[in-house]
């Protein structure tokens, strides 16, 4: 019989949980975290665009090709995540009578994404990397005067109307030139989601619309940073918390990097929603 000291720890079950230690530890460095995968992947050719975000276990984002057009806008969902592998599916709708669901499974191999694509008919393999990284104009420094100007009040073209999904679905425009972006609301299942770019050439500068709801007049959404945005690189992973309101063509919204809520907010109005049409082929 062991005796009371040895019954657990006695060499030969030392030996045995040595090696289990050993055979986990290479499981432990094959496992990874969120930050393999959150943020914004790019095709060789670079008009494809994969953009994960994963926060309290819960797996969304979206994936576009020619990314102004709103018909080829897919979401993320239904998503879960294992040891080195990534389950998800894609919600395309390039029109109502169109729809499908595309079951992705994704691993990553060294620094690239691999995706295995199941469309109802056929299956594809895809490769994807990260998006180089954002080209930030060094400040310009410009005289300010001592007082800070005076908060600018919101101004609507007339009442604020009630919002609804077929009032903010579509396409919405804020600027001009080569840095306009381009925000687009679909319907997802029972909820809208959605996308914005600028300049839309750049995965970078891509990120998701989420928690997005309605409530009379007021439109609330969230722009998601996962990899990227003002503020990232000194506080992680981050969303700019947006309310809005719409009258006539225009939204009109204030945002403020959830970071710092009590912090300088934006204001944009974006025009919209728009009809894109594609440039005919010669």
């Amino acid at each position: 019989m062991l005796s009371a000291s040895c019954r657990f720890l006695c060499p030969p079950a030392i030996a045995v949980a040595s090696l289990l230690i050993t055979l986990f530890i290479p499981l432990l460095a094959a496992a990874q975290d969120n930050k393999d995968w959150r943020g914004a992947w790019i095709a060789d050719n670079g008009h494809q665009v994969l953009y994960l975000v994963l926060r309290n276990d819960k797996v969304s984002g979206f994936y576009c090709s020619e990314c102004y057009e709103p018909a080829n806008l897919a979401f993320v969902d239904d998503g879960s995540l294992a040891a080195n592998a990534l389950h998800f599916n894609l919600y395309h709708s390039p029109s109502a009578s169109a729809a499908y669901i595309e079951q992705v499974d994704a691993r990553r191999d060294g620094e690239e994404l691999v995706l295995t694509l199941n469309k109802p008919n056929s299956a594809a393999t895809l490769r994807m990397h990260r998006a180089p990284p954002q080209q930030v104009p060094p400040p310009i420094a410009v005289a300010r005067p001592n007082t800070p100007a005076p908060g600018r009040a919101r101004t609507l073209p007339a009442t604020a109307e009630l919002v609804t999904a077929d009032k903010v679905t579509g396409l919405w425009l804020w600027g001009s030139g080569p840095t306009k972006q381009y925000f687009i609301f679909k319907r997802h299942k029972d909820d809208i989601r959605g996308m914005v770019c600028g300049p839309c050439d750049s995965a970078k500068d891509f990120a998701p619309l989420e928690n997005i709801s309605m409530n009379g007049t007021n439109f609330h959404f969230d722009i998601v940073h996962e990899d990227n945005g003002i503020g990232y690189e000194e506080n992680g992973p981050f969303s700019n918390v947006t309310d809005a309101q719409i009258s006539m063509n225009e939204m009109q919204m204030t945002t403020v990097a959830s970071f710092n809520p009590q912090g300088r907010k934006f204001e944009m109005t974006l025009l919209g929603p728009m009809q894109y049409m594609p440039a005919r082929k010669p």
